[in-house]
């Protein structure tokens, strides 16, 4: 802890196997982080357009079909006409929805503490990392609320979701990249 009480700008000059270590997690966390785009665009599709299909179980608003231009024609579908007609998929179920917020609520914080302790080695002035490591938090507490407002079909739901969810990367890139910089960027005298 003595680290954080000395001057300003101690990445650089911590040790080579110290600012080793440091870097595989900042790099794992790059990684998570583009891990965690891609799964957001997979659920609920990066304009979060599936958000109320995914966790309220209410379908999406129909996207407009575009019809053929005339000459094109594209497959056509042969269907049995017995099939179920879907009206409403179902919510996520309460299990799985307690289940995915108990580990985020045990290992967010974690990476978050340890994002902020590397962020706030740096050079930066303490404004800029109370400001960095409080949009973090609240992102972080905000993004882990967000499905549970999803899932109860409030029409804020998506505004929410996007806000943290944008918050939570922009943060946590910056409390990555800047210490990252720092240990192997240009030395400052």
């Amino acid at each position: 802890m003595k680290d954080f009480t000395r001057p300003r700008g101690r990445l650089a000059s911590l040790p080579l196997p110290a600012r080793v270590v440091y870097t595989v997690f900042l790099a794992f966390t790059l990684a998570g982080l583009a891990m965690s785009l891609w799964l957001t665009d997979d659920m609920v599709g990066l304009g979060l357009e599936q958000l109320d299909a995914y966790y309220a179980g209410v379908e999406s608003a129909p996207a407009a079909e575009v019809a053929p231009a005339a000459g094109q024609g594209g497959p056509t579908l042969d269907l049995p006409d017995d099939l179920p007609i879907v009206e409403q998929a179902e919510p996520m179920p309460l299990l799985k929805l307690l289940e995915v917020t108990h580990f985020h609520l045990f290992s967010m914080p974690v990476y978050l503490m340890i994002l902020s302790h590397l962020f706030m080695l740096g050079r930066g002035s303490d404004r800029s990392k109370l400001l960095w490591i409080g949009i973090g938090t609240l992102s972080t507490a905000g993004h882990i609320a967000a499905p549970w407002l999803a899932r109860s079909g409030a029409a804020s739901a998506a505004v929410a979701y996007g806000l943290t969810g944008s918050g939570l990367l922009v943060s946590y890139v910056v409390m990555s990249v800047v210490p990252l910089w720092e240990m192997w960027g240009p030395r400052q005298g």
